[in-house]
């Protein structure tokens, strides 16, 4: 837990010009539990929190920070990736990868990137749905806040990890400024 609470405390310091405190967080699902507990950058960033059930659609950080994920709308901007997509029967992947990059519509050079470990997850542009099948296991998921010029190093991690990419609405113009993107 310190090496946890260490990291939050880096990352606060390293983001710290970017007013979304929120969207910088560490949330663990335990095995059969619908409830998790987090770490949520900022100043009280000491010790774990009870957070609402992740199977409802609001009220927890991770539903919260995907808001533009999964609400359907022209502005919004993002890549999701899971060697497990959604409604797709089982494919091979050379990847474990699971995480959604995405660009804010509302505040210029600002980016959110989540990493976590639910296969089938989220349903993108189709509302919260936690998959039941996964309250089982547990889970993590790791936001961070970023500057959306961050984002094609980013991508080239990703082109390393080389994750199925199950949904890109980045348009076209964005993605060729970005070549990692491509």
């Amino acid at each position: 837990t310190n090496s946890i609470i260490k990291i939050i405390k880096l990352l606060t310091k390293e983001f710290s010009y970017l007013p979304l405190i929120l969207y910088r967080f560490i949330v663990y699902k335990a095995p059969a539990q619908n409830a998790g507990k987090a770490l949520i950058a900022g100043v009280g960033a000491a010790a774990w929190q009870n957070i609402a059930d992740l199977t409802r659609a609001a009220g927890h950080a991770v539903a919260k920070s995907l808001e533009h994920v999964i609400m359907a709308n022209a502005d919004n901007k993002f890549i999701a990736y899971n060697n497990i997509p959604p409604d797709v029967p089982k494919i091979k992947t050379k990847s474990n990868s699971k995480g959604v990059l995405m660009m804010n519509p509302r505040v210029a050079d600002e980016a959110s990137w989540i990493v976590h470990t639910v296969p089938g997850f989220p349903k993108a542009l189709r509302g919260y749905v936690f998959p039941l099948a996964e309250i089982q296991k547990g889970h993590l998921f790791i936001c961070l806040t970023i500057k959306e010029s961050e984002i094609d190093a980013i991508a080239m991690t990703l082109r390393i990890a080389t994750p199925l990419l199950y949904h890109n609405d980045i348009p076209e113009n964005e993605i060729n400024s970005r070549p990692n993107l491509q």
